[in-house]
């Protein structure tokens, strides 16, 4: 009987390849100044939870994302605006990927290299629920401009009667 190498085995779901790389995937992968993040304390990148939301569909090698923040900044002064566009994501159906419940930024859309998130871990996809969730929020708030909205696919909610 042959012996299976749990850690291969492992390693190998966490690789990132372009089949994975989909509307709702959830990757790790090291973020910086240059991606758009803004840092106070010295550091230039950091590793970074995120979900792909789209694909630039006029590069079609960049992919938008929406970062997760384990925590919001206590001391921060969130407008009402930014704090609609939060989407809680709770540990307890991605425990391979979060300690905590965490919040999904979805006033801003990062746009991420397909080589930079190649660089990184894998970690499955979100639920259909959650998934459907974050677009509710993605089509209806006035944090993206409509040129965002269409450059990543993302449809403008119908109001319902």
């Amino acid at each position: 009987m042959e012996s299976v190498d749990l850690r291969l085995l492992q390693q190998e779901y966490h690789t990132v390849t372009e089949e994975k790389l989909k509307v709702g995937a959830l990757i790790e992968t090291v973020l910086g100044e240059d991606d758009g993040l803004v840092f106070t304390d010295g550091r230039t990148s950091k590793p970074k939870k995120l979900i792909v939301i789209g694909i630039d569909k006029d590069l079609a090698l960049c992919f938008g994302s929406v970062l997760i923040n384990t925590r919001l900044n206590p001391r921060a002064a969130y407008s009402d605006e930014f704090m609609s566009a939060q989407y809680v994501l709770l540990a307890e159906n991605y425990p391979n990927f979060l300690q905590y419940n965490s919040y999904v930024d979805c006033a801003k859309i990062f746009t991420i290299p397909q080589a930079k998130l190649m660089e990184g871990q894998y970690f499955g996809n979100l639920t259909e629920d959650d998934l459907a969730g974050i677009f509710e929020i993605l089509e209806t708030t006035d944090t993206l401009t409509t040129k965002e909205k269409k450059r990543f696919g993302i449809r403008r909610c119908k109001v319902k009667d």
